[in-house]
């Protein structure tokens, strides 16, 4: 071994063991990935930088873009409630398309807008069917990750392995190229969730009845608050008139928090922190009830005058309650609301968290936030329409109206149209796929779908980050040899027990590192590794690179390796271990759909 591949391996090694940990942010770390290839020698500057110029990054970016002029536009939306006329009322048929509708339309737009979609339209056709949404949910998740595999454009992975096959000198996929591969993963999925999926999705995990998120009171039921809200009136005697909500100071020493403020005669809800509280206003007050008796004894002038439970009697119940979760890697995890300054910055008040299963509902400002956290908001209605959770956070329950505005809902076939010309172009080899995505991007701002001033708040930045970083990583491993000597090793070991063994092993290893790897940085350390294993068997790199992405792809088995089932956790109830039993047998279709269709369509 030289000097070169142990350095590649050692900056190989720290990477995946800050990327598990999650000690340093996932995109900090492409970049002292990049910043070490530099310092080393292992590769030049214009090497270095070669990923933020490359194909896939800049794909990535117009994609994302694209993705979300579909959503605002109301297209995804419109395709998850066409769920409801093709279930038509059967609990078979609803358990088949609950899977295979998210699992083709993923192939065209991001998996994670997809499953944020078709959330709560599940949920609340789980009610009208009496179906308990654990068994719904999680075979959206899986579905749209199976689409991911449907184009060349369904993940960014698709787009990094592809750019790598074009930079060894081999020819690239072509746009369709692998959708065999993913129709045949999202119909076995689909079959799957049918005949042995539901015996191994959980039940009821202990409730009664399915739990609809999809309204306040559903969300309150959720949370159990409706025994933790307290409207309060201030009467003319009170001492806190004329002073702040930021004044008075509940959090800190009584464990309450004021949610919102109703004043006579004034339809809005006001909660920010500098607002000045005049007699006859009326707080909508969360905490238990003994805090409140307390907080009514020490402060005189305050009557309570019960639930919010009837909003003709109760104003500040008109306000509206939203749901985000912590993604994996999200800069949000350790963090408080009250670190975070969250009120002040988005004028939405932290209401309850749901952790394993378990609403917390006291100090919720003060406790430290953990992936795969629920976290209920509330806040007047303008103010959550114009919330948007990202980057640290992900939609789990939207405001009403739906993402698509009145005025842009017109526009919905226009950027069906776009997506559909970009397809077209990139399909047809018309132009590069990168080329094609800017353009459409450029046309949902021309026609208005997508505004100027909030194109660049679409893009992912963390992840355009992360593959750029990551990119000359697989160029380092290349150069320096250390894929080669990981590919000789693999072809020995696997290589007598015949090619599709050796796919297979690939692919399984792919699938292991994505548990716990974004899936572009497996793709970044997998794809030289594939393509020169398949050069010493004497196979066509593209089967090897395709083993590679269905690999990249399967999160199947733990919550934390991707947005898309981290997202259905809450809302599903799930445990880990269902996870682990349910995605066991996608993992075993998987690996055969591999060894099957692979070889057929790249012969060996």
């Amino acid at each position: 071994m030289t000097l070169e591949i142990g350095l590649v391996f050692a900056i190989l090694g720290i990477s995946m063991l800050l990327f598990i940990t999650g000690w340093i942010r996932a995109d900090i770390v492409a970049v002292l990935v990049l910043v070490s290839l530099a310092a080393t020698g292992l590769l030049e500057v214009e090497e270095v930088l070669k990923g933020f110029s490359s194909e896939a990054v800049i794909a990535i970016a117009g994609l994302l873009i694209l993705s979300a002029g579909l959503v605002r536009s109301g297209v995804v939306r419109w395709i998850a409630e066409r769920l409801n006329v093709i279930a038509g009322g059967s609990r078979k048929r609803l358990t088949v398309m609950s899977s295979l509708v998210p699992g083709f339309l993923s192939g065209f737009v991001s998996d994670i807008a997809t499953v944020s979609l078709f959330i709560p339209v599940v949920l609340r056709l789980a009610r009208k069917n009496d179906m308990h949404r654990s068994k719904l949910l999680l075979p959206i998740a899986m579905g749209a990750l199976a689409g991911g595999n449907l184009t060349i454009i369904g993940a960014s992975h698709n787009l990094v392995v592809n750019d790598l096959l074009q930079s060894s000198g081999q020819p690239a996929l072509g746009f369709f190229e692998i959708a065999p591969v993913g129709i045949a993963l999202i119909i076995s999925f689909a079959v799957y969730t049918l005949v042995l999926g539901q015996r191994l999705l959980p039940g009821d995990n202990g409730k009664s009845a399915v739990e609809s998120r999809e309204d306040r009171s559903g969300l309150m039921r959720t949370y159990h608050l409706e025994d933790r809200l307290w409207e309060v009136l201030l009467l003319d005697d009170s001492s806190w008139v004329g002073k702040t909500l930021q004044e008075i100071a509940l959090g800190g020493g009584h464990g309450l928090t004021v949610l919102s403020v109703v004043r006579h005669d004034e339809p809005q809800l006001h909660n920010r922190l500098d607002f000045v509280l005049q007699k006859q206003d009326v707080l909508l007050v969360s905490g238990r009830r003994t805090r409140v008796d307390k907080m009514i004894q020490e402060y005189p002038g305050l009557k309570v005058l019960g639930h919010p439970s009837q909003p003709e009697k109760f104003p500040s119940s008109s306000g509206e309650l939203i749901e985000v979760v912590v993604p994996p890697r999200s800069a949000m995890v350790g963090k408080t609301m009250t670190d975070l300054n969250f009120r002040t910055e988005t004028c939405l008040t932290g209401v309850a968290i749901w952790r394993a299963d378990t609403p917390i509902r006291t100090d919720v400002g003060t406790i430290p936030l953990q992936e795969g956290d629920a976290l209920l908001l509330y806040g007047a209605g303008d103010q959550t329409r114009s919330y948007d959770p990202r980057p640290g956070f992900l939609w789990l329950h939207k405001p009403r109206p739906e993402e698509a505005p009145l005025r842009l809902r017109h526009l919905g076939k226009w950027a069906a149209l776009i997506m559909a010309g970009v397809v077209a172009l990139a399909g047809f080899g018309l132009l590069p796929i990168a080329i094609a995505a800017l353009g459409g991007a450029a046309l949902m701002v021309l026609i208005g779908i997508l505004p100027l001033r909030q194109l660049y708040e679409h893009v992912e930045w963390r992840t355009v980050v992360l593959v750029g970083g990551m990119y000359p990583l697989g160029l380092a491993m290349e150069k320096s040899g250390a894929a080669g000597l990981v590919s000789s090793l693999i072809a020995d070991t696997l290589g007598t027990l015949g090619p599709h063994i050796t796919m297979m092993g690939i692919t399984l290893i792919a699938l292991l590192l994505t548990q716990a790897l974004h899936g572009a940085a497996v793709a970044v350390i997998m794809t030289p590794v594939a393509l020169d294993t398949a050069g010493l068997l004497g196979i066509e790199p593209q089967a090897f690179a395709v083993a590679v992405i269905v690999g990249a792809a399967a999160t199947y088995l733990l919550p934390e390796g991707h947005p898309a089932p981290l997202m259905v956790q809450s809302p599903g109830a799930y445990e880990t271990w269902d996870y682990l039993k349910f995605g066991a047998g996608l993992v075993v279709i998987t690996l055969a759909i591999v060894a099957a269709l692979i070889p057929l369509m790249w012969p060996f």
